[in-house]
Formats: structure tokens, sequence, C-alpha cells
């Protein structure tokens, strides 16, 4: 056996032991994630990647040492970019354990923003009212350019949240594009720690209640029952719900949180996973409030606000007001990996009600308003209305 033929037979030893090693290590994975998944993975289809790795570490040529976790965190953002999906993202171990705690504790330091990629471009989905970003003039529908000078364009969503994510105090420069504006517009927003209050009400005028829902969260449902019930002793006749601005986030608390407004076991929402088998969700809590109600949304409007936005249109008759809200009707789950970090990635779509697909569409308000300083004048005017023709059948 010639000098050659030795150094492909060592090589190939070498790519069968790293194979094996990976067809383990997978099915250990698989073992662990039984729950989640039916299908094998194919290991032949994968071994070009391993080659790739093993001839990248034994010969690629570069001044600097390759650091193999790098190599490792890229491979998987190559693996989500591909899919396509423009929710996926990569996160290490830092970055899981804040996005679990965002979900659940409902704070983080940064600028209080949303983001997500949608055609390709990195954008806002909404900034919290009285965040940082908020006040620095970012509103929801932005497209960030750039991020301290470097451009966003093809940078993973995981970055961009890294980079604009930071110790409170510390102050980053984002360049925007907005709709209608020809020039881009460049902020300067000084990070600091965004306490998301869940839930916050108010008692307008004449009997009208205000309930403004910010994220969906761990508690947001008690604080929702909390609002309703203090509103209620002070005898409100009708609640305006504030849906403008909310991203979403957990699920099951936008799923609860609507359902104190709609009667127990009512179909609020169908679930089709990726074979397309639909799974049809009811109410699992009971109907707390019967009371006329209209519903503020905008473009922030997202995700799990926009469920609720679409259960009360669509089943209650709730008028909508405001503007076309974002149309995100997928949802996300996050699987821990075993180096402590993990990937989020879209699991399943969401239909209203009625079938309605909001994906990449939206949920269309009943009144129009663009203006967002007339858009809670609108909707007082509207549930006055509303209240008056109730009492007036109610007389008859």
């Amino acid at each position: 056996m010639n000098k050659l033929q030795k150094k492909r037979l060592a090589i190939w030893v070498v790519i069968i032991a790293v194979l094996m090693g990976f067809i383990i290590v997978t099915s250990v994975q698989a073992n662990r994630y039984d729950a989640y998944f039916s299908t094998e993975i194919e290991s032949d289809k994968w071994q070009p990647l391993l080659e790739t790795i093993y001839l990248i570490k034994n010969q690629y040529y570069s001044e600097q040492e390759i650091d193999e976790n790098d190599l490792m965190e890229e491979a998987i953002r190559g693996v989500l970019k591909a899919t396509g999906d423009p929710y996926a993202r990569y996160l290490n171990e830092e970055d899981l354990k804040i996005e679990t705690s965002d979900r659940i504790e409902g704070e983080f330091s940064g600028l209080g923003i949303v983001i997500a990629i949608k055609d390709d471009k990195l954008t806002v989905i909404t900034p919290y009212q009285g965040s940082p970003a908020s006040q620095a003039g970012v509103k929801a529908g932005d497209v960030i350019s750039q991020i301290d000078g470097e451009s966003t364009t093809g940078m993973p969503l995981d970055e961009a949240v890294r980079r604009l994510r930071g110790d409170r105090g510390t102050k980053v420069v984002i360049q925007l594009q907005r709709e209608g504006i020809e020039e881009p517009i460049t902020v300067t927003v000084v990070r600091d720690i965004i306490k998301i209050k869940s839930v916050e009400f108010e008692l307008l005028e004449e009997g009208i209640g205000l309930i403004r829902i910010i994220e969906y969260h761990g508690r947001t449902n008690l604080e929702v029952e909390d609002a309703i019930k203090q509103l209620k002793l002070l005898e409100v006749k009708g609640l305006v719900i504030d849906l403008r601005n909310n991203p979403g986030g957990l699920l099951s608390s936008a799923i609860i949180c609507s359902g104190l407004f709609v009667p127990r076991d009512t179909n609020i929402l169908f679930i089709e996973d990726r074979n397309g088998n639909r799974e049809t969700l009811e109410n699992p809590v009971d109907k707390i409030v019967d009371l006329p109600m209209v519903a503020l949304i905008n473009k922030g409007t997202a995700s799990g606000a926009e469920i609720m936005a679409g259960i009360f249109q669509v089943i209650l008759k709730t008028p909508l007001i405001g503007e076309t809200t974002f149309g995100k009707g997928v949802v996300q789950q996050i699987f821990p990996l075993s180096h402590q970090g993990g990937v989020i990635f879209t699991i399943s779509k969401y239909y209203l009600p009625d079938g309605t697909d909001i994906n990449g569409e939206g949920i269309q308000p009943n009144v129009v308003v663009e203006n967002e300083e007339e858009q809670v004048d609108i909707a007082i005017q509207e549930l006055k209305r509303i209240i008056n023709e109730k009492e007036e059948n109610v007389s008859e």
C-alpha cells in the first residue's frame, strides 16, 4: 500500500469514527426528544457535513486557530437559516437562560423592542411602551438596517438580538428605514433594565374601563383577572382592551387570557402541525366578564395578541379599532441542546376559530384609525354607542 493510499485510508478511518460518534450522540439525543420527533436522522445524508468539518480541522490554512465552538455554532445557524423560518434562532447558553427568563419573569436588559426577520429584513415587531427604544422614537414596522454602523443584511437573528441587548447604561446606535420616509433615521438608544409590566388598567370616563395587555408571560392571566375584578368594583359599563404593540409571548398564557372573555369549552383556535394534522383548542377556563367591549390593535399587535384579537372579532363580534396587525400566525418552541444552549423554531401554525389564516396577512380592524392619539378616543365613542344600544334594547 503506497503513502497516498495509506493517507486516504487514515482519513476515512477518522471520518467513520467521527460519523459513528455522531450517530451514537444522535441516538442519545433522539431518545431524549422522543416526545417531539418520530423520524430518524439519515446519517448518510449528513456525512458530507462531517467530512467538511474534518477537512477544515485538518487541511484549512489560517493564521488564526479555528475555535471549534464557533464552528459548531455557525453550522447550527446555517441549518436554521436553510429552513427559511424567519423566527428560527440559535441560542447559546447565556441566550437560553435569558430567553427562558424573559418568558417567565418578563424582565431583561436592553432596548425594549421585539424584533423578527420579515421579508428578509430585520424588523421591529413592537417597542415596549416607555422603553428606551420607544422614547428614542423607534416604532413598530421600522426596519433596522444598521447596528453600530454594521449592516444587518444577512445578520442572523440571534446575533442581532445579542448586539441590541447589553448592560444598563451602555449605548447602541441603530439606523432605521421607515415606510413613507425616504432617508434613513439614525437614533442612539441607552440600554436599561426592561421590566415588562404585563397588564395595566384604568378608569377612563363615564363607566368605561381600559385594560392594556402589554405581553403574555407566566402571570399575565392573573393580572388580567385582577384588572377585571378591580374595574367591576368601580361598576364599569364597558371595556376597552388595548392590544397595541403587544408582541405576544407565551401561547398558553394568551389562550388562558382570551378564555376569560368567552364561555368554557368554546372552540377558540385551530393548531396545525407539520403533517397537516389539525387540533381544535377549547377554552380551558371559565368566563368571568360579560360586558360590552371594543379592542385596539395596530401593526405591533402580533402572535398571541393576534390570537386574542381574532377570538374577540370572530366569536364575540367585538369591534377592532386601529390598524392591520403584524401577521404572525405560527408558533415557536425552544428546544434545549446538550451543550446547555438551544434552538428556537416554528413547530406549528394556527388558524382563527373561523379557519382564517392570518400568517403574513394580519387581522383587519373593523374601524381603521391610523393616528395613534385618536385611536382611544374613537374606541371610547364606539363603546359608548354599543352601551347605549344595549341599554335601549333592555328598556324596550
